[in-house]
C-alpha cells in the first residue's frame, strides 16, 4: 500500500523576510474577512430589528405574540426578561412567568423579596 504524500510542516522559526511578510498579509485578509462578515451580520440584525414593531403590530392578540414573548424572554438575562416584562405589547401570561422566574431566582439566592416590583408594574403605581 502506498503512503500518503503530505506537506511539509511550516517552521515559522526558519522563515525569510518575504515568507514573513506573506504571512502578515495573509493573516490581515483574514482579519478583513472576518471584520466583513461582522458587519454583514450587524447590519441583518438591524434590518431584523428595523422590522419588529411591525411584526409585534400584527401578532398583537394573537396566540403567536405569547409564544414570541415567551421565547425572547426564556432566553434572555434576568435583567432583560425584566425589561421584555414591561414592553406595552407582553402578554399578561408571558409577565406572570418572568415575576415568577424572578422569584424563583431571587429565593435560590437567599434574597427574599428580590422582585420587590412585578414586571410590568412601576415602582411609583398606585394601589388602587
Amino acid at each position: 500500500m502506498a503512503q500518503k504524500h503530505r506537506h511539509p510542516v511550516i517552521d515559522w522559526n526558519r522563515m525569510t523576510d518575504r515568507q514573513r511578510q506573506m504571512k502578515a498579509r495573509a493573516e490581515n485578509l483574514t482579519a478583513q474577512i472576518a471584520l466583513d462578515q461582522h458587519r454583514e451580520h450587524d447590519r441583518a440584525n438591524k434590518a431584523l430589528f428595523a422590522s419588529l414593531e411591525s411584526v409585534l403590530a400584527q401578532l398583537a392578540d394573537t396566540p403567536k405574540a405569547e409564544e414570541f414573548f415567551r421565547l425572547f424572554s426564556e432566553t434572555a438575562t434576568l435583567a432583560n426578561a425584566k425589561r421584555i416584562a414591561n414592553h406595552p405589547d407582553c402578554p399578561d401570561v408571558v409577565r406572570d412567568e418572568i415575576a415568577l422566574r424572578i422569584e424563583k431566582t431571587g429565593a435560590t439566592r437567599g434574597r427574599e423579596g428580590a422582585a420587590s416590583v412585578a414586571p410590568g408594574q412601576s415602582v411609583n403605581a398606585s394601589e388602587g
